[in-house]
Order: C-alpha cells, then sequence, then structure tokens
C-alpha cells in the first residue's frame, strides 16, 4: 500500500518477472521486505566505503541517505527500489551488488561513494559480472534459506533451480568431496540422489566418508506461506494472462491477496495505481501552463 504511492503500476509489475531472476536469498522475501534490507546493507557499506577511501573519523557521520529514512520521499525510495531491482535483474547478493558497484565507481573517478541512483550505471555492469563469475570458482554460494532443504521439497521449480546452482557451484570449485558432503549431509541443499548423477562413484565414496561425521543445521518448521513468491500478492504483478502467474503454484492464494489490494487502494486513493495517477494529473498541468504561456505570448506578440 505504501511504496504504491511511490511507485508506477509497470515498476510494481515488474516484480513477477524478477522473481525468476533474483539470487536465491530473496525469492521468498516481499519486495519492500527486500528493499528495506537493501537499504541497510546500502548505508552500511556507504560508511566502510567512506572510512576505507576517504576518512576513519568522518565515516561514522557519513550516512549516504537522508535522516528521515528510506520513507522520506518519493525519489529517495524509487532509486533504492530501482537499484534493488538492478540487483535482482543481474542474479546477485545485494551487499556483492553494492560493493562491486561502489568499486566501479571509484575506478571511474567519483569522489564520493555512488548514491543508490548511480549504483547502475551501465558501465558497471560488466565488471560487476566478471567479479561475480571469479567469485563462483571460489566460494560456495548457495542460499541458507530452509525453504531449500532436502526435507522441504515441494516440487517447485526453484528448488529444483537451487539445486542445479548448487551443483553447477561444486563442479566450478572441483567438486571436493568435503564440500560434496557438506551440501548432501550439512546443509542439505542437495540430495543423494542428484549428487550420485552428478559426480563419480569414487567421489560419492569419499563423499560419505567425509559425511560421516558431520552435524546436519537443524530442521526449520515451514509454513505454505514460507512458500509464496517474492511476487506474490501485488497488484500490477498479478495477472490472469501471464503464463508465469498461471504456471505458479501460489496463483488462487494471490490472485485473491492481490485482489484485497487493490480494494483497499481503490477506497484509499480511488485508484489502483495512485502513483501513475500523480503523474498523468503533473503532465496535464504542465501541459495546461505550457498551453497557457504560448496564449500569453501570442497575445503579447499582438499588440
Amino acid at each position: 500500500m505504501r511504496a504504491a504511492q511511490h511507485l508506477t503500476a509497470e515498476r510494481i509489475g515488474d516484480e513477477r518477472s524478477l522473481f525468476a531472476a533474483k539470487w536465491f536469498d530473496y525469492r521468498f522475501v516481499s519486495p519492500v521486505e527486500a528493499t528495506l534490507f537493501f537499504y541497510d546493507i546500502y548505508r552500511d557499506l556507504y560508511q566502510k566505503a567512506w572510512r576505507k577511501n576517504f576518512s576513519v573519523t568522518e565515516a561514522e557521520r557519513k550516512r549516504g541517505v537522508p535522516i528521515a529514512g528510506l520513507w522520506s520521499s518519493g525519489r529517495e525510495f524509487n532509486s533504492v527500489w530501482r537499484a534493488r531491482q538492478v540487483a535482482d535483474g543481474l542474479g546477485l547478493p545485494y551487499d556483492f551488488f553494492i560493493r562491486e558497484a561502489m568499486e566501479a565507481a571509484f575506478r571511474r573517478g567519483f569522489k564520493r561513494p555512488p548514491r543508490p541512483n548511480q549504483l547502475y550505471h551501465e558501465s558497471f555492469g560488466p565488471p560487476i559480472l566478471e567479479a561475480w563469475a571469479e567469485r563462483q570458482k571460489s566460494m560456495p554460494l548457495l542460499s541458507a534459506l530452509p525453504q531449500y532443504r532436502i526435507e522441504a521439497y515441494r516440487n517447485l521449480p526453484v528448488q529444483d533451480e537451487h539445486q542445479a546452482w548448487v551443483v553447477g557451484n561444486l563442479k566450478g570449485r572441483l567438486a571436493r568431496p568435503y564440500a560434496i558432503a557438506q551440501a548432501c549431509f550439512e546443509q542439505r541443499v542437495l540430495s543423494v540422489e542428484r549428487a550420485e548423477a552428478e559426480f563419480s562413484a569414487h567421489q560419492m565414496e569419499r563423499v560419505r566418508e567425509e559425511g560421516a561425521g558431520m552435524t546436519p543445521e537443524p530442521i526449520v518448521p515451514l509454513k505454505r506461506t514460507d512458500f509464496w513468491p517474492s511476487c506474490f500478492g501485488i497488484p500490477h504483478a498479478w495477472s490472469e494472462t501471464s503464463p508465469i502467474c498461471a504456471a505458479c503454484h501460489a496463483r488462487a492464494d494471490c490472485a485473491q491477496v492481490a485482489n484485497k489490494v487493490e480494494e483497499k487502494l481503490l477506497a484509499t486513493y480511488g485508484v489502483v495505481g495512485p502513483r501513475d495517477a500523480e503523474v498523468r494529473a503533473q503532465t496535464r498541468a504542465r501541459v495546461a501552463r505550457h498551453r497557457a504561456e504560448r496564449r500569453a505570448e501570442a497575445l503579447s506578440a499582438s499588440h
């Protein structure tokens, strides 16, 4: 509701397609929660960047954001929302995206850490993705969310996608038996059956040996709602005609919630898209002023 005051229907609607692109940690988190999380990370990394590149003593006084916070203005909210969406579109963890964007900005000669609306300069994309490719070769990159653990498997495409990602990450790091064992027996994000299909019998023998002494992560009870996708119940993101929505396991619940939110928007603002209505009103006012100025100029010229 509150976000709708600042965002156009098109920008909100982008959340539907971003679900399948964003980093796995954010697939079950609402866009507003994700944006607030992004904002907190940005503030922290802004200070760290100032401390590293400029002054340790000044860093504590540097925020990089308004004192009043994210909701203080539509422009601030829009810039952070858009930056977060760019990170989602690239499939990157927010801390990695922000940190690498700041480094790219400094290499281009920035005299201070970039503001949120400067994080997604088009020239930053290639070096950020190159750094991400290198990171995948050297570090275990997987989600710690319990929705991806084997005992939580519900045949969801995103769960299959995460398992495929885990396999790719393991192979990219030379498929060490200890790392495979961690994924199978400790973190439980990869089934033994899937591991057997991906790795050799010799490797799996070592994997079982390594996994014998591992302590598995505790089981986390999950509710049906914990599996709702990040775009769940969002007006403009939900669409009866979208193939994405049609294939979603939560489509029935999502439609009900989205319709209720639309009803509240109508009751509160008189329209489903208050920001779009505001933009149209501003455009009409701007056109009216321009026409009035033209008429005044024409009248002045005739005398």
